[in-house]
């Protein structure tokens, strides 16, 4: 009985060996590991953009909500603070309750809806003809600079602040 000498071929059969496949189950291991790593990382970018986005529409809102108020009630919203509470029925308490209650709808995280620990402040200057400000009262110009900012906590103190002016139209 004679045997065929071998010489490093694998005589025609088809198929992989053990290192190969081998290999090849480890380099899919590795890439799936680093892409499945990658999620969280994606996850907490999608939550702070979200959280953003909200920030910038309830400072948005409140901002509206001060430029459909008339001229005269506008300084009155300097220094206001969501923090605070307000029992009044004029408004500016009204629009301040309502700011702070789509703040902090309930339970943030697990709704979707408001900021975690959101709160909102409110800064108005006057606005002098050549754009530098002024802290006299009464202002004695038609200008006022109003100053929205909104401050959430997500894995450190975040916030929004927008700017815009209103001028006396009445």
């Amino acid at each position: 009985m004679s045997f065929p000498l071998r010489t490093g071929g694998r005589l025609g059969l088809a198929g992989f060996t053990l290192i190969e496949f081998l290999f090849a189950v480890s380099i899919t291991a590795i890439t799936g590991l680093g892409v499945a790593g990658m999620f969280p990382a994606a996850l907490r970018s999608v939550v702070t953009g979200g959280q953003t986005t909200k920030a910038t529409v309830l400072a948005q809102g409140m901002a509206d909500m001060i430029r459909a108020d008339t001229f005269s009630n506008v300084s009155s919203y300097n220094s206001l603070t969501t923090t605070t509470t307000c029992s009044g029925t004029d408004t500016i308490c009204t629009n301040k309750t309502k700011w702070k209650n789509d703040m902090l709808a309930a339970e943030a995280q697990t709704t979707g809806q408001g900021l975690p620990a959101g709160y909102g402040t409110v800064a108005v200057v006057c606005v002098n003809a050549d754009g530098t400000t002024n802290a006299t009262s009464p202002c004695p110009t038609d200008l006022r600079r109003v100053t929205v900012t909104v401050t959430w906590d997500r894995q450190g103190s975040r916030s929004v602040s927008l700017v815009t002016y209103v001028a006396r139209n009445e």
